[in-house]
């Protein structure tokens, strides 16, 4: 049985304590005194709050008096979902609903005593209906953006508590779910732009891939070719009045084909909070989608272990120089401070017992020197320094415009590089590799988490990740 756990209690009992009313705040008095223009420090730096500080709150058809974070006490949060497996044998889910209070400082908001769970729904499987276990919630967001009676127990005096969601993030499933979007696996499958998705021909696989460039497939395709820096991106406005035109479609048969053309399967209810921006507000995670996913990949395509189709291929190395690489990473960690982050185990005998956390580190401080002079060819190894060099650009502590505009230039070329890697004369290979890295969702991932939401994601993504290990998980705090 689902059970609600309000928000609102809890926000009122934080600002009648005296000590966390000092700390939540951080987001109108230190990080206002200590912020550099042109310099994104946290997410209150990012296009989108910023945008938010001259509207007027709209809850319904009624326009408040008050602009969004107009009060000192005003409250940021963020809204986060994934699924977990309670038990060992993980075939059952539970799905947690947790809330990030953004007015604590950095170093204290990803904590495990400051993360607020607002209930876990049951399972045994992914919610059919997620927005009917998620209504609660977003009735008492409303109610926050309004203004509710609260104490502050600094002025020691009544006040209008304000509070507001400005982003919701988890891995790409979850955050389907709550944008009420088909997906990685539908035909338009990016909630950041309108890739259209295409399949390997005279295959029975249903696959569908998102390559940038199309000039290799048999059958003409209506973009011949995505440039990665003009990618067609879905705009708030589009968004939202796609949904509209499929829920608002005549039949059954029609909606269904409007919704796999857009990606998009019906309004959300999280639409309702004019705080919001679809897709803005939902940035791709950093975590999922860098060490839960493309790195594990790239490990995979090197020791010619991607489902059995990599013999043969240039890049893969000779598996007793990825014994050794294997070895001499595990062995390497022993003379690492433990400051630069945890142990790895040997990548070439057990990657399942990696973490996000041993990838990081593995990637980012071991893998450029191990993997020195172990390609055939050293293309693949610059490619893959080239991704090193913007991943610390990303894990930077302050980001500068001039650091932006260097990722980005930087992923596009990574991405246009990565599909140069694979043979350019056989379709079905070259898919293979593009469907879990999509380039729309790696260009789009740096420009909206730095330039409109910038956080530090990754210690919130370990929470939902790991919640099943508390202890564990809460030790991250602010790592990135």
């Amino acid at each position: 049985m689902f059970s609600y756990i309000p928000l609102i209690p809890r926000l009122r009992a934080l600002m009648s304590n005296r000590t966390y009313a000092t700390q939540l705040q951080y987001r109108a008095d230190e990080h206002e005194k200590t912020r550099k223009p042109g310099t994104i420090m946290d997410i209150f730096d990012g296009l989108h709050y910023r945008s938010l500080l001259g509207e007027r709150v709209v809850v319904g058809d009624r326009t408040y008096p008050h602009n969004y974070f107009s009060d000192h006490r005003d409250i940021a949060l963020g809204f986060a979902t994934d699924g977990f497996a309670p038990f060992k044998k993980r075939k059952l889910t539970a799905w947690i609903l947790l809330i990030f209070n953004y007015n604590l400082p950095p170093e204290q908001r990803f904590r495990k005593d400051n993360i607020l769970c607002v209930g876990i729904i049951p399972g045994p499987k992914k919610p059919w209906d997620a927005d009917s276990f998620i209504y609660p919630l977003v009735r008492e967001l409303l109610e926050l953006a309004a203004g509710v009676s609260a104490y502050d127990a600094l002025s020691k005096s009544l006040f209008a508590l304000h509070a507001y969601v400005i982003t919701g993030f988890g891995d790409i499933p979850a955050v389907s779910m709550l944008m009420h979007m088909k997906g990685h696996n539908g035909v338009c499958p990016c909630r950041m732009c309108s890739i259209v998705g295409i399949r390997i021909p005279d295959s029975r696989n249903k696959t569908l891939y998102v390559p940038l460039s199309r000039r290799n497939h048999p059958t003409p395709t209506e973009v011949v070719e995505y440039r990665p820096e003009d990618l067609p991106l879905r705009s708030h406005e589009h968004f939202m009045a796609q949904a509209k035109e499929v829920e608002d479609a005549r039949t059954e048969v029609q909606r269904e084909e409007l919704a796999k053309a857009y990606g998009i399967k019906g309004i959300p209810l999280l639409s309702s909070l004019g705080s919001l921006r679809f897709p803005q507000s939902f940035p791709y995670d950093f975590m999922h989608l860098i060490w839960e996913n493309l790195i594990p990949n790239l490990v995979l395509f090197w020791s010619g272990r991607y489902k059995g189709m990599d013999e043969g291929q240039p890049y893969v190395l000779s598996p007793h120089i990825w014994q050794d690489v294997g070895t001499t990473s595990a062995a390497a960690t022993k003379t690492i401070p433990s400051s630069f982050g945890t142990s790895i185990p040997n990548p070439a005998a057990d990657c399942s017992s990696f973490t996000s956390s041993t990838w990081s580190v593995w990637s980012l401080f071991i893998a450029p020197t191990v993997l020195r002079g172990r390609f055939p060819d050293d293309r693949y190894y610059n490619h893959f320094c080239l991704l090193v060099k913007i991943l610390n650009l990303c894990l930077q502590f302050e980001i500068s415009e001039g650091d932006i505009d260097e990722i980005e230039s930087g992923v596009r070329k990574w991405v246009v590089d990565y599909e140069k890697c694979v043979c350019p004369f056989r379709f079905e290979f070259k898919q293979r590799l593009t469907q879990s890295m999509h380039p729309a969702s790696i260009t789009s991932t740096t420009l909206n988490d730095f330039r409109r939401a910038r956080s530090r994601y990754t210690p919130s993504s370990i929470f939902l990740t790991k919640y099943g290990g508390w202890d564990h998980a809460g030790r991250h705090g602010l790592s990135p």
